[in-house]
């Protein structure tokens, strides 16, 4: 086992004090105008998002992913030029084979197993908080709309590895589960490991939109977040499996220990990747009316929607919303500098599985 080393502070001064050093700089400029933004963006395949925060599993039929991506920002723009906002954020994103979702469900409703039933098992976890700065500059020329943007932020509740074996069933009602390891974390959710530090981390990224009005009538977007992201930790807690250990009686009671051989240890430095993501929006109207085509890929797997709408006298503008892969229909709706958004594939909470809401100010 690697000798843990001392927690240590490395981040003497919060985001707010760099935003209050812009603060004069671009008053005295001159035109100042704020925007903000909330949005939260949630899948959970296998089972309904409730159940993802709560009781994770035990309503798992099938599916591949689960995952939730929140932000917050609150910020200030100098004309159409420079902004510099504050933000906080939250990302985690599992992935897994079918096979695995729909015989772990079954054995968390202790329904009857096949008896010599094998399932393969593939499991990886990534995920992270963060709260930071954000500086960017936005150009206007034409039918052209350019945003550049950099962000630097702390980090916090890492998680990161993968997960492979194999579950086999042994009569109805038992099973047995061994697999292999190896994953960094802020606390040790499978070996109970207690003696450890708290990773820091320090990320940063890079984002781009580029808008361009071919005419009156047709706009095109694309825009992309998480470019070049990293983060870099430091006093990492690490696991990793010497052997395929059995983890059927963990599943069966959380207080029990797997059984098996495992190095623990702490990284002094650990790089995250943070996948980009990207989206694109082809919007048409004629007077009153709107049409749209829009298109997202994120977490190793893009989507399509389609949306149309109508603009009223006074500028107000609905738009419907319909994205098939999810079954998810919604509205987004905007009056002068005000955006909001409601994308949903059930009405009861209790069985959303896909789910997009947002409110945007100066956007």
């Amino acid at each position: 086992m690697i000798g843990l080393s001392s927690d240590r502070k490395r981040w003497g001064f919060g985001p707010a004090f760099f935003l209050i050093l812009f603060l004069p700089v671009l008053v005295c400029a001159g035109e100042l105008n704020f925007f903000g933004q909330f949005r939260l963006q949630a899948i959970s395949e296998p089972e309904p998002v409730n159940g993802m925060l709560g009781n994770w599993g035990d309503e798992f039929e099938s599916g591949k992913r689960q995952w939730i991506d929140a932000r917050t920002e609150l910020g200030v723009r100098y004309g159409s030029g420079l902004e510099v906002s504050l933000f906080a954020r939250a990302l985690a994103d599992l992935r897994f084979n079918e096979e695995a979702a729909r015989f772990y469900g079954r054995v968390k409703r202790d329904e009857a197993l096949m008896p010599g039933e094998q399932i393969p098992v593939k499991v990886s976890a990534h995920g992270f908080t963060g709260d930071g700065l954000r500086i960017g500059y936005r150009v206007r020329e034409g039918g052209w709309d350019v945003a550049l943007g950099g962000s630097l932020f702390k980090a916090d509740y890492l998680l990161e590895g993968d997960l492979w074996g194999e579950m086999l069933a042994k009569t109805p009602e038992d099973f047995s589960f061994e697999a292999s390891i190896d994953y960094v974390y802020y606390e040790d959710l499978i070996f109970g490991r207690e003696d450890t530090s708290r990773p820091e981390g320090v990320g940063w990224s890079g984002d781009l939109v580029l808008a361009w009005q071919a005419h009156d009538h047709l706009r095109f977007e694309f825009a992309a977040e998480d470019l070049f992201a990293r983060i870099r930790w430091t006093d990492v807690p690490a696991t990793r499996t010497l052997e395929p250990v059995s983890l059927d009686r963990r599943i069966q009671d959380s207080k029990q220990a797997p059984v098996g051989l495992w190095a623990e240890g702490t990284i002094d430095r650990y790089y995250q990747d943070i996948d980009p993501r990207y989206r694109l929006s082809l919007d048409w109207n004629a007077d009153a009316w709107h049409g749209s085509l829009r298109g997202q890929y994120q977490f190793g797997y893009g989507y399509a929607g389609v949306g149309g709408g109508y603009r009223f006298a006074n500028g107000f503008a609905v738009t419907g919303l319909f994205w098939p892969e999810y079954d998810q229909f919604g509205i987004e709706a905007k009056s002068g500098n005000w955006r909001g958004t409601l994308v949903l594939d059930q009405f009861d909470w209790n069985e959303v599985q896909a789910m997009s809401v947002g409110i945007a100010y100066g956007y």
